[in-house]
């Protein structure tokens, strides 16, 4: 089932009305300064500026039966983002360990409450109120905050239950008997009274110094999914065993003018676990690596592992609203950053130059790498956020027992090779295939810290002269239109390797006339982090990869050439998702992993990509594959550069297919012309409805199309609906 306002997937209908945001107004109100601020929800109703009470704007246009469902569920969002606000806050600023494991386990809930939110009313997780601050929940409370008291903590807490508990019994008993604003008004009452139950339960197991229901939860048990039986083994440490048995003259990393051997590698890692156990990290213990790729990265990434800390790597150019959202979520231990300007408090205290590391990496001792079992957590990575917020993708230490096979068996990487990556390293698919691979095969890894353009990759590629070359679709489509594919050729590249989006067969032909080079097609994710499926010249289709097993979800649709999602099986598999039990249950099945991608099967026994859920849609009665359609008109057409399509309700409200594409400067018109040329001799239901030509595509920082906010691209134009 589809949302009829946005075509979003929804949960099956028979669950329940639905309330969808696409048309919701989103503007606040400040009682006390009068700012009017954008967003779906704001921490217990906080003024970004002021920390005043924010009142909803209502927009006339919002259908009064929805409004006010809509706007219970704008509460709910409140009370939740304020809560995980509110522990993730109280556990940096309380100096008990016990109060800081229980606020950091009651952030999970918080968060799993959000989840349970956005998917059964198909709401996306707002933003969160840089200014929210423990003591605004406390004067909402009806608390005085006392920082250095720990019970106060609990009294404010239990309080914040206590007054959301009241509010929605108060709007239950308001609202309209049977409707749906007092079914969830009486739903979310009964959580808010069980958590404040819970908490003061917990108050009374603390002073008493028992153990609480929550204190001895480890924050990661959410993320964990079942694991086949026997695989558990003897304990290890992921780090130390990337960089094990090779030779430690051979050189290992490159950075611009510095270079790095396995065995100085090596030392200056176990150096810098050194500095992060003299600062008092301990097993578990999260590390935020917010730097551009180099050689500190690495060390500091690698460095946090060995000492038995979890390592995160996060995009140093993170938009401030997701930066936010991660450390709420996350509740970092240390944070280590070029600078601490746009990490907000109480966080910024728990920041680390990354000058200051470098230098207290030089002075220490190196330790021994921290043992580990198998499923302790090691790393996150976060998910591309193609159809919705990032989500923290919790891998163990076990992930590095086999990370190379792919790359050995199925690409031919060997330990003379050297390897570079035009995606930087907080994506996981060059941190796998390029760092973690390249150093257990005993490559080197080529990495440099600025952003990827296609005139910068080709001139890296000349100057450090690679053998494989990592890199995206949209990337390799930019070098060949600007005519620098054959420059990788000239300087040595063996091997091309695409891989992040899907790889449009028109393109892969179009490079290989241009430079003569193979290019191997593959799909992973951050959950698998290897290409599970790998499609290399004469394949029919992506074929799974060595010590992959790949089955059909839906056996009958794929024996009938319907897509279907794919059960993947992988011992490189991550745990699960962090604070996200809903999309876990749906995702990680019986330890296996199941995208929501869909695959259709191929005559030789491959698999082709067919797009998301979402770029499976219903028009006249008809499917319609987007990413065909969009292959289909795209394929060889002068003057375009890219082209992404979406359904959209047309002027009438009929639902249709929207193109927009981007066109070589000054040929737009001719573009589109072409484009509609190639459109009519397709079936009426395939034919795109509206057109827009834009200056660019919205991707995310990895590279991935952004379908869900194409519509947003859209400017109404006379006679545009064919």
């Amino acid at each position: 089932m589809q949302c009829p306002k946005c075509h979003a997937p929804l949960a099956d209908e028979t669950d329940g009305r639905y309330i969808c945001c696409a048309d919701a107004a989103t503007q606040w109100q400040c009682g006390q300064c009068g700012k009017v601020s954008e967003g779906f929800a704001f921490p217990y109703g906080s003024c970004p500026l002021c920390g005043g009470k924010l009142a909803l704007r209502h927009d006339d246009r919002t259908p009064p039966a929805d409004r006010a469902a809509l706007n219970a569920v704008r509460m709910a969002f409140e009370i939740e983002l304020g809560g995980r606000a509110f522990y993730q806050r109280a556990a940096v600023e309380t100096a008990d360990e016990e109060l800081k494991t229980l606020f950091g386990r009651l952030a999970v809930v918080e968060g799993q409450h959000m989840e349970t939110l956005s998917r059964r009313y198909h709401v996306a997780i707002p933003e969160h109120s840089p200014a929210f601050r423990v003591e605004v929940a406390a004067i909402f409370a009806d608390v005085d905050h006392r920082p250095e008291d720990p019970d106060n903590l609990f009294r404010i807490a239990i309080a914040l239950e206590k007054r959301a508990a009241a509010f929605f019994a108060s709007r239950a008993a308001a609202a309209p008997p049977g409707s749906a604003e007092q079914r969830l008004a009486i739903e979310l009452g009964a959580e808010e009274r069980e958590h404040a139950e819970l908490l003061a339960t917990e108050y009374d197991r603390w002073r008493a110094r028992k153990p609480g229901l929550f204190s001895g939860a480890g924050l990661l048990e959410a993320a964990r999914s079942p694991r086949e039986a026997g695989i558990a083994g003897e304990p290890l440490n992921a780090a130390a065993l990337l960089l094990a048995g090779q030779d430690p003259a051979r050189l290992a990393l490159v950075c611009g003018e510095q270079r790095l051997t396995f065995g100085e590698l090596r030392d200056r890692v176990a150096r810098a676990a050194g500095v992060w156990q003299s600062r008092g990290l301990k097993p578990g213990d999260r590390v935020a690596i917010k730097l551009f790729d180099g050689v500190d990265w690495v060390v500091a990434f690698l460095g946090t592992i060995w000492a038995g800390g979890v390592a995160v790597a996060v995009n140093p150019q993170i938009p401030a609203p997701e930066w936010q959202y991660i450390l709420e979520e996350a509740g970092f231990n240390v944070v280590l950053a070029e600078n601490a300007d746009d990490t907000p408090a109480p966080w910024r205290e728990r920041v680390i130059l990354v000058e200051e590391g470098r230098h207290a990496v030089a002075a220490a001792a190196p330790v021994p790498p921290h043992a580990a079992n198998t499923d302790t957590p090691a790393f996150w990575c976060h998910s591309s956020g193609t159809s919705g917020k990032p989500k923290a993708v919790v891998h163990a230490h076990g992930f590095a027992r086999e990370i190379e096979r792919v790359s050995r068996e199925r690409l031919g990487i060997q330990p003379g090779d050297r390897l570079f990556a035009t995606s930087r390293l907080f994506f996981s698919y060059p941190q796998t295939n390029s760092l973690f691979a390249g150093l257990k095969i005993g490559a080197t890894v080529i990495l440099d810290a600025r952003w990827p353009t296609p005139a910068w990759a080709v001139e890296t590629v000349e100057k450090t002269r690679p053998t494989i070359f990592f890199s995206v679709p949209s990337l390799y489509r930019s070098i060949l239109h600007a005519g620098l594919a054959p420059r990788l050729a000239a300087a040595g590249v063996r091997l091309c390797v695409s891989a992040g989006e899907a790889l449009p067969a028109s393109l892969r032909e179009a490079w290989r006339q241009a430079c003569g080079l193979p290019m191997a097609d593959g799909y992973g994710a951050s959950e698998t982090l290897v290409l599970v499926l790998t499609g290399m010249d004469g394949d029919d289709g992506l074929q799974p990869s060595p010590g992959v097993q790949v089955h059909p979800v839906d056996p009958e649709a794929a024996a009938a050439g319907i897509p279907t999602r794919l059960r993947i099986r992988v011992s490189t598999l991550a745990l699960g998702y962090l604070d996200r039990p809903i999309a876990q249950a749906e995702t990680f099945r019986d330890g296996a992993f199941c995208p929501a991608d869909l695959f259709l099967r191929t005559q030789g026994g491959g698999w082709r990509f067919a797009g998301r859920e979402d770029s499976l849609i219903k028009i006249k009665g008809r499917w319609v594959n987007l990413v065909e359609l969009e292959e289909k008109l795209a394929a060889g057409t002068p003057g375009l550069l890219e082209a992404g399509c979406v359904c959209v309700p047309d002027r009438d409200g009929v639902d249709t297919v929207a193109l927009f594409y981007v066109a070589r400067e000054g040929q737009g018109t001719e573009v589109e012309r072409l484009l509609r040329e190639r459109a009519a001799a397709m079936p009426p239901y395939q034919r795109p409805g509206l057109w827009q030509c834009v200056p660019q595509l919205p991707r995310t920082p990895t590279g991935k199309l952004l379908r869900r906010r194409l519509a947003e691209l859209l400017a109404p134009r006379p006679g545009s609906v064919s």
